[in-house]
This record gives C-alpha cells, structure tokens and sequence, in this order.
C-alpha cells in the first residue's frame, strides 16, 4: 500500500493539470462562478496571487489523486478523485479553486481550498494551518468526519457531516457528533495525552501520522456509529458475553447530565469512572452496583450523596475531589462500613463531617483544596482527624496556607501525613515535620 501510494503522488506531482496562464485571465473565469459571498472571500486570498502565473484546467479534472503546488490551480469544472486531494506541495502556501463540485475519498489541507460547488468526501477531510488558511464551500458539504487543527471551514450550504474533531466550522447547521480525536481516529492518527487506569481522557491529533495513513491508504476513521459512552458500555456487554470478566468502566469528561440507564444492569462493575461531567445528581439505583469497590466523582456539580450510594457493601474508595457544591455528607454515610480511602473537597465544606469519625474501616483521608481557608477551619480539619480512631493516612492537597492551625498534636499518631500545598511557608513545614514523629511527613503528592 504504501509504494502504491507513492506511485499516485509522483504521478499527481509530475502530470500536467493545466496550461499556466496569468492569474489575471484565469480570474475572468472565477467571477462568473459561485456566490457573491465565496467570490467575495476567495478575492481576499487571489490577491496574493495576482501578479502570479497560475495553472488552469478547462472543464473537469478525474484522477486517482491530486496534489496541489507550487503553482495555484484552477480548474473550470469539477474534480473526481478517486483517493487523496491535498496540497502544500513544494510551497508554504497554495491555492486550489474549483469552479464546479469537488468528489473525493479524503482531503488533507494545509493551505487554501475554495469549492464553488458542492463537497462529497466519501471519508475526512483533515485541515491544520495554524488559523492561517481555510477550506470554503460556496455549497454543501457531505463528509463522514471533519478533523481540524485550526484550520477554518466555511460552509454556505447544507451540511451532512457525522462527526468533527475540532471547532472552526463555520455553518448555519452543525455536525451530528463532536468528537475527541481518539474517539474518532484509529490508532497512529492520534497522540495520547492523558489516561486514567488505561483509558484515554485526553489526546490530540497525530499530525504526522494521520497524513501517512492517508498517504498510504490506510483506514484512518474509528466507528462512530455509537457515540463514545455507548462505545464504552457496549465494550463491558461484550466482554460478559464472552464469559470474561468486564470490572470497570470509565465515562469522565462525556458531557453526561446523568448516569446512564444501562449502566445499572452491569452489576458486576467493581470500578466506576464519572468525573468532569454535568451530572448534578446520582440516580438512587446506584445502589444496584453492589458490587462497586472504586466510585469516583470527581468535578460533578452534586449538592448531596443518595442514601443508596452510602449503602454500597463493598466500596472501599470513593472520591470526591472538586466537588464544590458538596456542603455536607449525608448522616447515611456512616453505613459506608468498608469503606477504607477517600478523596475530600473541603472547600465548600461547612466543617469537619463527624460521621468520618463513625466509619469503622477508613484508613486513608485526603483533603483537597486549601484556598482561603481560615485558621479556624484548618484547626476543625485537624482535630477532626484527630477523632478517627482507624485512620493511618491523612493529607492537606493542593491549595494553599499562610500558617498551620497552633494545634498539630493530633496528626501525630497517623503513620503518614502528606502536605501537597502550592504554597506554605518553610517555617511552618518545619513546625509541622517537629510535631510528627521522625518520617511520618511527606512534602508533597
């Protein structure tokens, strides 16, 4: 495939797509074409061309694959493609314009592009410039994915497209799907940025390795018949259906307003993953997954816990990290009786929650986000993990202090206290690390 690919190039790169004409005569045949407003756009962009030689094809151009540069190319028609439209060959900048409708497998465009007519890609068209250049349709657009890097779009007429990665369309209508670029990509089109217990939160897209793919003629587009939670949730189904065992689950940062229903019929699910969505409340039939032995809900905007989640018989970690609407624990937490770690925002806390000291299994308490805190705030935190009788581990994460509560004694029976602050005066770690026996304080995460 891939010596295939590079024969098509050499052959796009070398044959003769037009005469050369000054841009002055090949003008002539643009303003009869499109619309105002796409003639009135493409001007802007002819003008750095104008006293420039330019190639013009007369009527329609049909090849496997075309690429585009040095020179800017006119054609009067439309163009057939068979595989890859693109362009930024041998020049920093290129122009394409096409004054009928433009059929093409992918498109990858680095530069300028400006479609009279109507867009039928069959896959995607891949558009990174830095903001620079643009891709601009005076018709409508038909794609299964548009993927782009700040490059504009512009679409003057109807859209059928799937899926975008990306957001500088411009279109009176919108794509079905936003996607992340590893929910749309296969693998090698995209770079992983960030993951949590092995699955992907976060990535960009493989500049590098989504043109070679193209290139090459490889498939380059994920399934993206079901959407990325549907994605998620089939896989687990799958798996149980194979008699394997499927224990976690992970939907952060899928823009969900609420636990989705089917999640409840997956039982034996001992990990759950909601973080960084807009679910202000957990469904009471949480407590169907009593199974759960991991429960995070990081950066939801929940006021209050179910009494169902607190009934939860095997959950022994839950965190609440940046949950800054969360005031108070429930009296209900108390029946959280293996629960062992977990994960505090104290922020929006109204004070210590005495049912943490009624829990009989918790080990480990992490408190996160010190910001503001009074000094009679900090001195209710300590004391309260004073009154803990089973806990080991404790710590003051991410934020800041300008003094430690006068009160430390009670830190000093736990094994470990970790200080992850931004900022603390050294003085006042050095007091700390005083109160607490030889080693049991970590500075840091």
């Amino acid at each position: 495939m891939m010596a295939h690919g590079r024969e098509q190039r050499d052959m796009a790169e070398h044959q003769d797509w037009g005469r050369v004409v000054p841009a002055q005569e090949a003008w002539a045949h643009v303003e009869a074409a499109g619309t105002p407003e796409w003639r009135k756009e493409l001007a802007s962009w002819w003008r750095g061309v104008s006293g420039e030689d330019v190639l013009f094809h007369e009527g329609d151009l049909q090849a496997d694959s075309l690429v585009v540069g040095p020179r800017p190319l006119i054609v009067s028609g439309s163009v057939r493609l068979k595989g890859l439209l693109q362009d930024g060959h041998a020049a920093d900048h290129t122009l394409l314009v096409v004054l009928g409708d433009l059929e093409v497998e992918n498109v990858a465009t680095f530069s300028a592009m400006f479609i009279a007519g109507d867009v039928r890609i069959q896959g995607l068209l891949f558009g990174d410039s830095y903001g620079d250049d643009v891709f601009c349709v005076g018709g409508g657009l038909t794609a299964r994915a548009l993927i782009e890097q700040h490059h504009h779009i512009g679409v003057s007429g109807p859209l059928d497209v799937d899926v975008i990665v990306g957001d500088k369309l411009t279109s009176t209508e919108k794509p079905r799907k936003k996607l992340e670029p590893h929910e749309a990509l296969l693998t090698g089109a995209f770079t992983v940025e960030d993951e949590d217990e092995g699955d992907i939160t976060d990535s960009t897209v493989d500049r590098k390795g989504l043109l070679a793919k193209l290139r090459a003629g490889e498939p380059v587009l994920a399934d993206t018949r079901l959407s990325p939670v549907e994605k998620a949730i089939a896989a687990v189904k799958e798996k149980l259906a194979r008699g394997e065992q499927a224990t976690r689950l992970t939907l952060a940062q899928k823009k969900l307003k609420a636990i989705p229903e089917e999640v409840f019929s997956l039982t034996s699910l001992e990990s759950l993953t909601l973080d960084t969505n807009d679910i202000a409340e957990i469904s009471p039939r949480i407590g169907e997954l009593r199974a759960l032995k991991s429960l995070s809900l990081e950066s939801l905007p929940l006021t209050t816990l179910p009494e169902e989640l607190c009934r939860l018989p095997a959950l022994k970690k839950l965190s609440l990290r940046y949950c800054n609407h969360l005031k108070r624990l429930p009296d209900a937490f108390v029946e959280l009786e293996a629960l062992e770690e977990l994960y505090l925002d104290v922020m929006a806390l109204e004070s210590f929650p005495e049912v943490l000291t009624r829990l009989p299994r918790l080990k480990k308490l992490w408190l996160w986000r010190f910001f503001k805190m009074t000094p009679g705030r900090v001195q209710g935190l300590v004391d309260g993990l004073g009154r803990m009788p089973t806990l080991t581990h404790a710590g003051f994460l991410q934020g800041e202090l300008s003094a430690l509560p006068g009160g430390l004694a009670p830190l000093a029976r736990l094994k470990q206290f970790k200080l992850g602050l931004e900022r603390i005066p050294q003085p006042e770690v050095k007091r700390l690390e005083a109160a607490l026996p030889p080693g049991r304080l970590h500075v840091g995460y």
